[in-house]
């Protein structure tokens, strides 16, 4: 398997297109097709295809509906309409928005829809304070159940927990408790910090987790096929987000080809791996709807590849990898990479500046990006993928610092 840390980008364009996606990570990308619609955006007569979620019963289309941005229902009856019937929110999503605008676009036809919402519990949380947070989630989303509960963004990078969230004996009572009372079908556990695989891999040994929610682009672990392959054969549904390496959403327009956009060849990229019941990408508006559902059916092309290719050679040192290397190396002990993240949200995200920067101010004060300013960046020594680290901290500075006002 080739490790793209080794890759350098005059190597990494040197491949061949149709090699690239392939080899980056390790597992076999179907034989190239070719596919034709008038041009990126349009398709006619296209249609959503749909994949088993593990073990559940449940399907879910290849595309979903990240809640995140989520803002207005319309956009949310409107992605129903396309297909796009799985919708991926949580409780601490803009202050409970997301999940509010989606109960509220799909409160008249729930039973066309899969609904996943997350919680937050730590290692001490009591099985009762668990439910009362799932009950404002149940309200806010206007049902009387969920599909699916998360236990969300676990890792060490996300608060100092890992494993031990999912230790918590309170937990399982809280998860029982629910379950009998019909509030929850199926449970899982979502993460993109740099402990990822050891969080996922003993993810799936528990018998109640059902779905695991993980980073994943072609730029990103080159590890997890391994875990999505075993998580298949558990019967654990696998769902990928962050599949844009970056979701940047500006300077694409040389990204392009006759049949695709960028964002479409990435999501393709993901979809070509037949052990993940789906992706979710985040969602605003009816354009986006329209783009993304595109990469649902067509595969992945050699035309493709090279845009990924170039995308990777223009913007790969601009893309945090959440894998936290970096971070212990900080003489500040800042968080670089939910700074960054946060940074992707105000600069990338349509909507999301104002999320962003009330996201960043929540950093305790000795934490924010300003240590950067006269800092010698011995973190820069860390980053195996080349990121300019103190150049990206200060363009999160410029951008976060008066974006929550």
């Amino acid at each position: 398997m080739v490790d793209p840390k080794k890759i350098s980008r005059r190597k990494f364009l040197a491949r061949s297109a149709g090699a690239l996606a392939g080899a980056y990570l390790g597992f076999s990308i179907p034989k190239y097709l070719s596919y034709g619609f008038a041009h990126a955006g349009t398709f006619p007569g296209h249609r959503m295809r749909y994949r088993e979620l593990g073990k559940t019963g449940l399907k879910m289309p290849e595309v979903g509906f990240g809640g995140y941005p989520a803002r207005d229902p319309a956009v949310v009856e409107y992605a129903i309409d396309q297909g796009m019937t799985y919708f991926d929110t949580s409780d601490d999503y803009t202050n409970g928005v997301s999940e509010s605008t989606i109960g509220e676009g799909t409160k008249r036809r729930r039973d066309e829809v899969v609904i996943t919402t997350k919680w937050h519990p730590w290692s001490n949380t009591r099985a009762d304070e668990m439910l009362r947070t799932l009950d404002t989630s149940l309200k806010r989303l206007q049902t009387d159940h969920v599909d699916f509960l998360l236990v969300h963004q676990i890792g060490k990078a996300s608060g100092g927990e890992s494993i031990e969230r999912l230790e918590n004996s309170e937990l399982f009572k809280a998860i029982e408790t629910a379950k009998k009372q019909g509030k929850v079908r199926f449970t899982g556990a979502s993460g993109h910090d740099g402990d990822l695989m050891e969080v996922m891999n003993y993810a799936i040994e528990i018998p109640i987790i059902d779905l695991i929610l993980c980073r994943y682009s072609f730029m990103d672990y080159p590890a997890e096929p391994d875990l999505f392959r075993r998580a298949k054969e558990k019967g654990v549904a696998v769902v990928a987000m962050k599949t844009l390496a970056g979701a940047r959403g500006e300077n694409l327009a040389p990204f392009k080809s006759k049949h695709a956009t960028y964002k479409q060849a990435a999501l393709k990229w993901v979809l070509s791996n037949q052990d993940i019941s789906g992706l979710i990408i985040s969602i605003s508006s009816p354009e986006q709807v329209d783009e993304y559902k595109l990469a649902s059916g067509p595969v992945l092309t050699t035309a493709d590849s090279a845009l990924l290719a170039g995308y990777a050679d223009r913007f790969g040192s601009q893309h945090c990898r959440m894998c936290n290397e970096c971070e212990p190396s900080c003489p500040h002990d800042l968080k670089i990479a939910d700074t960054l993240r946060y940074s992707m949200y105000f600069h990338h995200y349509k909507g999301m500046q104002e999320e962003a920067g009330r996201l960043y101010a929540n950093l305790p004060s000795n934490a924010k990006a300003d240590a950067c300013l006269s800092c010698a960046a011995p973190c820069q020594e860390n980053c195996s993928y080349g990121v300019n680290i103190k150049r990206e901290m200060g363009r999160a500075r410029r951008g976060l610092s008066g974006a929550w006002i």
